[in-house]
């Protein structure tokens, strides 16, 4: 898919097509063991995902649950989805990535919570300088300044790419938990940086469970809630009344010792 996420009226269109999404191995030591996964098996090129600077969001994530027993040093794997390029850019049309290896690095702060406890606050935290891709160049065998996929033979404008990131302090992980990345995004590259989502049906889980529907935010538009919301402008769930649509979910794996 070609498409981001900026605000729930497009989140919401019935002209929103499905994506596919990236597949990633496992991350972690080889002692670890994945005990909660969405995120698919099959490379593809890109997927839907939600914009930070166009949604007026600080931080994103969903709930999770669990398979297995193992809790100690958590790694998490976020799907992001970048739209930077090294000069040009996706709405001109000539994005170019000379350097397919460059990339650049963003602090970004990875939270879990206790899914029972939000309110007291995160039970983990780390911010890492994480290196983040740039898309790839405009193709001539694409509309639009897309780039081509040869894997799949498909033309995207967004690039998608996994992070991992190993809290190491956190010996006992909840089996319910709260997953959220945050990151600044209000100057270039980073504010064309994405967190890739899915639905259920695009993006089944593989491991553990998923008790909740709704994602995890911290926006001060309102639109990235269902209406009636109380928690506009603070961390929590897009809870409300009349919300419809798709629910799309941050692409996490998790893997402990």
């Amino acid at each position: 898919m070609n498409g981001r996420i900026p605000a729930r009226i497009v989140r919401l269109a019935g002209t929103l097509l499905a994506a596919m999404v990236v597949g990633v191995a496992a991350a972690g030591s080889a002692s670890a063991e994945t005990v909660y996964s969405n995120i698919p098996a099959k490379p593809i090129g890109n997927y839907l995902s939600v914009s930070f600077e166009a949604t007026l969001t600080s931080q994103f994530g969903g709930e999770v649950e669990l398979a297995g027993t193992a809790r100690s040093k958590p790694t998490v794997t976020v799907m992001m989805s970048s739209w930077a390029c090294q000069t040009g850019s996706v709405d001109e049309q000539n994005c170019s990535t000379p350097k397919p290896r460059k990339t650049f690095k963003v602090p970004l702060t990875v939270r879990v919570y206790n899914a029972a406890e939000l309110e007291e606050g995160p039970v983990a935290e780390i911010v890492k300088n994480v290196k983040m891709s740039y898309r790839p160049s405009a193709s001539a065998k694409c509309a639009e300044g897309r780039w081509y996929d040869e894997a799949d033979e498909a033309c995207y404008n967004g690039y998608s790419f996994p992070i991992s990131v190993k809290i190491g302090k956190l010996k006992k992980m909840p089996k319910k938990a709260v997953i959220s990345v945050a990151y600044q995004a209000s100057t270039p590259p980073s504010s064309l940086l994405n967190v890739a989502v899915g639905t259920p049906s695009q993006a089944p889980l593989s491991i553990g469970a998923q008790p909740v529907e709704e994602w995890f935010v911290d926006s001060t538009s309102s639109e990235m809630y269902c209406p009636g919301a109380k928690d506009v402008g603070t961390f929590g769930p897009e809870e409300g009344t009349g919300c419809q649509g798709e629910n799309y979910q941050p692409l996490f794996t998790v893997n402990a010792n």
